[in-house]
C-alpha cells in the first residue's frame, strides 16, 4: 500500500511539473499565428 501511495503522488508531482513547462514553452495563439495572412 505504501508504494501504490508513494506512486500516486510521485505520478501527481510529475503532471504538475510537466504542466508548469508546458505553460512555459507554449505561446499565445496570437503570437503562433501571427503571419500577414490570418485574420484572428
Amino acid at each position: 500500500m505504501k508504494s501504490f501511495l508513494l506512486a500516486c503522488a510521485a505520478a501527481i508531482v510529475l503532471a504538475a511539473i510537466g504542466a508548469a513547462v508546458l505553460n512555459r514553452v507554449q505561446e499565445p495563439v496570437q503570437q503562433a499565428f501571427a503571419t500577414t495572412g490570418v485574420r484572428l
